[in-house]
């Protein structure tokens, strides 16, 4: 299985601390270069369950690490004994991340999940006040090979972005953004970077894909790509900040819940579930977790702070902005025999239908596409400052961005098999008055359906990597 590796040694540690004396090595570009094993030495104060995630030194001198499992924050001061020796000395531990409330995917509160998902952690600020942004989501993987955990009911509106900052005497602890897309199996919101262009401060942040090689599948728990699935985000930092900090009913600093789909199964807050009604708002109970299969799946609002940064990703789980403004991107090949590509696949016309032969699964299809284990590696733009977000598209299809009026969406209600299911064409009325409507909250789509304003129709095309794409690069 091609996925993240959640679970790093004291080998990435390691190379941690290489970086910190890298320049000293590498003077003459010309000279051979020999690289030296350094080693870390617990000293009984670095205790840990698990692994490690993502690290990375702070301006305060301090290597950040994020651990999973349970998802805590550790910050360990290190002294350097000599070139290759060094050893830890003190260790702060932070539960900031874990503290957080998880929901099952209909909304409900889930109090006997205590641990999340870390995947991702970026540290900026200064010496004296550090500031670092860390992604979670929900801990526990569905599916698998054959489907066979199945449907465990996990939010999939579990992806969240908390930032620390240290106040001098305190961490101060924000959710920034809630609500962003978490997989059935185990794509998530995973690595971030800060960056600052044309003079915005931005965090551009990976957001794994929903599906094996963009349309339901069994491994996948017949779960359709989302809005913000399945992409690079990028994340007005400036924009969050002017919106002030709000307390939710848990006691949870936070700032920006994604707007959700009109979940037609779900009660709305103020009870008014007519789209005609004038109080009419779209706000389900519970919001914004919860996905339920796509029904309350967040949406790409129209200037907001959450945009595309550049779609097409199965599972990114890093990326880098390089000091000349280059952005690189890793990428997870879709699994041969995992899923396969979405029906109408090659534009504007593709759906989230789900075939049971799986299209693409392993039998190419008429023009030689199918999909395969490549993992790659994508240059999004060499210069960040000058690009258009949204521009480059990295080859993985989602059927909601790219036909976001015709591509229904396919729900499977049951843990195993689609007994039960339901390819939604026909947004929720309850009075029948909205043309071509339906009154039935079982078979329906979101009264607000669809979660996408514009079309982006090469986001249909499944372009793999390392053969030949008939529909574009």
């Amino acid at each position: 299985m091609k996925k993240q590796g959640p679970t790093l040694s004291s080998r990435l540690l390691t190379i941690a601390l290489f970086l910190l004396w890298l320049p000293s090595l590498v003077g003459n570009l010309s000279a051979q270069i020999s690289f030296t094993q350094s080693d870390l030495d617990y000293n009984g104060v670095l205790n840990f369950t698990g692994g490690f995630t993502s690290l990375m030194w702070g301006p305060d001198g301090r290597l950040y690490l994020a651990n999973y499992p349970p998802g805590t924050i550790l910050i360990a001061t290190i002294e350097r004994n000599s070139s290759t020796d060094y050893k830890v000395t003190a260790v702060e531990s932070l539960t900031g991340v874990t503290d957080i409330v998880n929901h099952d995917d209909d909304g409900a509160v889930n109090s006997s999940q205590t641990k999340r998902e870390v995947t991702g952690l970026t540290v900026a600020g200064t010496a004296a006040n550090p500031v670092f942004y860390v992604t979670s989501s929900d801990f526990r993987i569905g599916s698998g090979v054959g489907g066979g955990l199945g449907d465990l009911g996990l939010d999939t509106n579990s992806g969240i972005i908390t930032r620390f900052t240290w106040t001098g005497s305190s961490w101060d602890i924000v959710d920034l953004v809630r609500g962003l897309p978490r997989s059935e199996e185990n794509h998530a919101t995973n690595g971030l970077e800060l960056v600052n262009i044309n003079g915005t401060n931005y965090l551009i942040v990976c957001s794994g894909g929903n599906t094996n090689g963009g349309a339901p599948s069994t491994n996948f728990v017949h779960t359709t790509e989302y809005a913000l699935s399945g992409a690079i985000l990028s994340v007005d930092l400036d924009m969050l900040n002017s919106m002030g900090i709000q307390t939710d009913s848990n006691g949870r600093k936070y700032i920006y819940d994604i707007p959700t789909l009109d979940d037609p199964t779900r009660v709305n807050v103020n009870g008014i579930a007519d789209p005609d009604d004038p109080l009419y708002d779209g706000i389900d109970i519970n919001d914004p977790w919860g996905g339920n299969d796509g029904l309350n799946q967040a949406m790409i609002v129209p200037g907001g702070p959450v945009q595309i940064f550049s779609p097409g990703y199965r599972n990114t789980y890093d990326l880098v902005v390089t000091e000349s403004g280059a952005v690189y991107v890793t990428d997870n090949g879709a699994n041969v025999g995992w899923g396969g590509l979405p029906v109408n696949e090659g534009g504007g016309s593709v759906t989230n239908e789900y075939d049971p032969a799986e299209l693409g699964n392993i039998t190419p299809t008429a023009d030689g596409e199918a999909v395969n284990n490549e993992d790659h590696l994508e240059l999004v733009t060499t210069d960040i400052q000058n690009y258009t977000f949204g521009s480059f598209y990295a080859g993985h299809p989602n059927p909601v961005r790219a036909n976001p009026n015709g591509a229904g969406l396919y729900t499977a209600p049951n843990q195993y098999g689609t007994t039960g299911a339901v390819f939604r064409t026909q947004v929720y009325d309850p009075d029948g008055s909205t043309p071509g409507s339906t009154t039935d909250p079982g078979i329906a789509l979101p009264a607000n359906w669809p979660p996408v304003s514009n079309a982006n129709p090469v986001e249909g095309d499944w372009r793999g990597p390392g053969m030949v794409n008939p529909d574009g690069p």
